[in-house]
């Protein structure tokens, strides 16, 4: 007699085959299509498919034998980019998250991510799998392991801790084919200098924090295309009329390992805050196309894990028993005082005041989630994200573009997908509610084309309990 979860796997494997067994073409019919590329709304429009392409958008009649989706009373959104994700190292053990985050992030309507750091060779081996139609998944971009100062962690850490390390990190990283480099905050002033100038040599992205040796400027001016987290890289001591006091205090404060001097520091920074002094460092930003990617749902999930966990998300079912333990309401209680929690929510605080400066003065910002940090799970968190953009001034048009038209821009890739237009790639989220009246309304998905390939409500469904049971499957 079959198992519960071998059930569940077969019948994954029918409905994948029936999804895959797409008619000449597919219609979406009577759909208001929402298109952040070029800021327009049109309603009652007949979107056509074929193969992995849109190929036509109009009002008039499908094809007979088309396959139709009827989208009266629906949106149809391109499919969403989470900018900031960690899949394949971290938190994330590849051994389980393949099976698990992957269709997890699909059924959130995200068919494309930015792995932040992690196990190169696993994304590799998923990117083809995806590919071939062997596993759903998202299209995937990745640095393979990040670079800071210390020692490594293999496969999702690299030491760094000379120039000459540096440029041989950049090189070798490039050689194995990874789409960019990821910095982290530890780097001294020297070796990150020299990834800057061996990326540029080798014509290769480098993305990441601001290292604490480092300022904004400094950092823009090097070429940095992407600042990971307002938190993170620190962007308060930037905006701060006491900054080099304060950068001073807190790396004598780091250097101690003193982590309450390190935080009365920031908040002293927070507290400094020169809005003349921030429009600077924003017009450097804007000046240079550096792009912002702030975070605001990893710093808000921090201040209120012991809230998440009380509430027992049902997320957490797509993580092993493992992790589920970790992130338990007593473990989290342990790890997270209700003094430390009440501080990361006025840091939370001081990030949505920075996103919204920058925001006004132009800075180009993308949505990011940073999950799988703890109780930072892949999928709702991009939404949250996306909630957490329009409280920082973005309009919901704004906020879509962050997780569509922006990334595409970004990654070069506005000519294949992000957009609703023909000839681009059919990666695409059949909503039922505006979400241009409620960005919240993202979360409320009809169905999932990734890439010409229907899953309906019923196929989402049955890819999230295979998810379910591969997590309860996994080993830790």
């Amino acid at each position: 007699m079959k198992s519960v979860a071998q059930i569940l796997s077969l019948l994954w494997i029918l409905l994948a085959g029936v999804v895959r067994a797409e008619p000449p073409s597919l219609a979406v019919t009577h759909v208001t299509v929402i298109d952040p590329a070029t800021a327009s709304t049109r309603p009652n429009q007949t979107l056509m498919i074929s193969g992995n392409r849109i190929t036509q958008i109009s009002e008039a009649p499908p094809p007979k034998d088309a396959k139709i989706i009827e989208g009266k009373g629906k949106f149809l959104i391109p499919g969403l980019c989470d900018m900031h994700v960690h899949l394949a190292g971290v938190t994330a053990d590849p051994r389980w998250s393949r099976d698990t985050l992957l269709p997890l992030l699909v059924a959130n309507g995200i068919t494309t991510v930015r792995d932040m750091g992690g196990d190169f060779a696993a994304v590799q081996d998923w990117r083809k799998a995806i590919q071939s139609g062997r596993i759903v998944g998202p299209r995937i971009y990745s640095p393979g392991p990040m670079l800071d100062g210390g020692q490594s962690d293999p496969p999702a850490l690299r030491a760094v801790n000379s120039p000459d390390e540096a440029r041989s990190a950049v090189r070798d990283l490039k050689e194995k084919g990874v789409d960019f480099i990821k910095v982290l905050s530890r780097l001294d002033r020297e070796s990150y200098f020299a990834i800057a100038d061996e990326a540029k040599k080798q014509k290769i992205t480098f993305v990441g924090h601001v290292p604490s040796s480092v300022t904004a400027i400094e950092a823009s001016n090097a070429g940095q295309k992407s600042i990971e987290h307002i938190f993170y890289s620190d962007l308060t001591f930037d905006c701060s009329t006491r900054e080099m006091e304060l950068r001073g205090q807190a790396a004598a404060a780091r250097a101690g390992h003193d982590s309450a001097a390190a935080g009365a520091v920031r908040d002293e920074a927070n507290a400094s805050f020169s809005e003349e002094k921030a429009k600077s460092v924003w017009q450097k930003l804007v000046q240079n196309h550096t792009w912002v990617v702030p975070t605001l749902v990893a710093i808000h999930t921090i201040g209120h894990q012991r809230d998440i966990a009380q509430s027992h998300p049902t997320e957490l079912a797509y993580l092993p028993k493992k992790l589920r333990q970790n992130w338990s309401v007593e473990e989290i209680e342990k790890q997270v005082s209700p003094e430390a929690a009440k501080w990361y929510q006025g840091q939370f605080e001081n990030d949505l005041k920075l996103a919204k400066s920058m925001h006004a003065a132009g800075v180009q910002m993308m949505a990011g989630s940073d999950s799988l940090d703890p109780l930072n799970v892949p999928g709702r968190s991009l939404h949250e994200e996306l909630q957490f953009l329009t409280q920082a001034g973005l309009t919901p048009m704004e906020a879509l573009q962050a997780a569509t038209s922006s990334p595409a821009e970004f990654l070069r890739a506005n000519k294949e997908w992000g957009t609703i237009q023909s000839g681009r790639i059919a990666d695409l989220v059949l909503l039922d509610a505006n979400p241009l009246e409620a960005i919240v309304n993202t979360k409320k998905i009809s169905a999932v084309i990734d890439g010409g390939k229907l899953f309906d409500r019923g196929a989402l469904d049955a890819m999230l309990a295979q998810a379910r049971s591969a997590a309860d499957q996994a080993s830790e």
